[in-house]
């Protein structure tokens, strides 16, 4: 998978195998780690239905998942997003369908660590350098579901992309399915766990009766679920919102003209349940900052939806 502006996620090569004493020990933790994952699921099962709804509640407002860029964040009911909801991110061509699957994982990457309504003022122009994951603010794993043919399609999820990206690739739980049906079946159940912080999803397109079925579940357990779909089929139904996606060009490195900065989407808000546009798609240049971990619209793109609003 690469990144809007032609850069690569992680362009090195994976290590070695461990040796066989290594490999044990992996093993041993993945064990424990299993196992306190079902002691998790287990005491949430044994839950007060009532206290759990309760505790989903709290963790909801709690969040305050954002963009961390304020000119987009106003556009949101109470400036967040909806954490109980279903979301469609559609790419404006195909040739966009990695930047909005990367736009997806940076949702995710906001909504497990520093995808907080209030970020502070962001730090200078990032450095394009590795940089350790932010503390998480959430519990749960980002599962992500899609059809096999995906992953020859586009390319599937690579660990130390995913941590240069700020999402720790130990708390993503990837499912590849056979059919879209299957797909579908694969989320659901995600949802309901109760062991998904978010649930990502990517297929052609959802017919009704799915998409309201997603939406319910999403309310019902307090879990956001984003679904990537192609640029042609018509929107789903029953979402929170609809974000169109493009790449744009990366921006400028800091110390290298002839490498690829921090990565850059053209964005567009298409609908957003409970608000009133007038008729206006406010549409932004945002860039990924892996410094702070949040979007900021590139300078002198932040007024334009701003202006057709007004002129509306």
């Amino acid at each position: 998978m690469r990144l809007p502006g032609g850069g690569a996620v992680a362009p090195f090569f994976a290590p070695p195998p461990a040796p066989h004493l290594q490999q044990a020990q992996l093993r041993q933790e993945r064990l424990e780690w299993l196992r306190t994952l079902l002691a998790a699921l287990e005491r949430r099962q044994n839950l007060d239905p009532a206290q759990a709804g309760m505790n989903a509640g709290a963790s909801t407002q709690e969040a305050g998942w954002t963009l961390g860029a304020p000119e987009v964040d106003g556009w949101l009911p109470d400036r967040y997003l909806d954490a109980a909801s279903l979301n469609e991110i559609k790419p404006e061509a195909y040739e966009d369908v990695p930047a909005a699957l990367t736009f997806a994982l940076l949702l995710a990457a906001r909504r497990l660590g520093s995808g907080r309504a209030d970020d502070g003022a962001l730090p200078p122009a990032s450095l394009a350098v590795p940089r350790p994951i932010p503390p998480a603010v959430s519990s749960g794993l980002v599962v992500w579901c899609w059809p096999a043919r995906r992953t020859r399609e586009f390319g599937g999820l690579y660990g130390p992309g995913l941590a240069r990206l700020g999402l720790d690739p130990a708390r993503v739980l990837l499912v590849e399915t056979t059919t879209p049906a299957e797909t579908l079946w694969a989320m659901e159940e995600s949802i309901g766990s109760g062991a998904a912080a978010l649930v990502i999803g990517s297929l052609d397109a959802v017919a009704l009766t799915p998409a309201r079925r997603l939406a319910l579940a999403a309310a019902a357990h307090r879990t956001p679920v984003l679904m990537v779909t192609a640029a042609r089929p018509p929107a789903m139904p029953a979402t929170f919102a609809r974000w169109r996606i493009a790449a744009a060009p990366s921006a400028p490195h800091l110390f290298d003209v002839a490498a690829p900065g921090d990565p850059r989407f053209r964005l567009t808000l298409e609908r957003c349940r409970g608000v009133a546009a007038g008729g206006v798609s406010p549409s932004f240049v945002v860039e990924w900052s892996h410094d702070a971990d949040r979007f900021r619209v590139v300078a002198g793109m932040a007024d334009r939806a701003s202006a057709a609003a007004s002129r509306a």
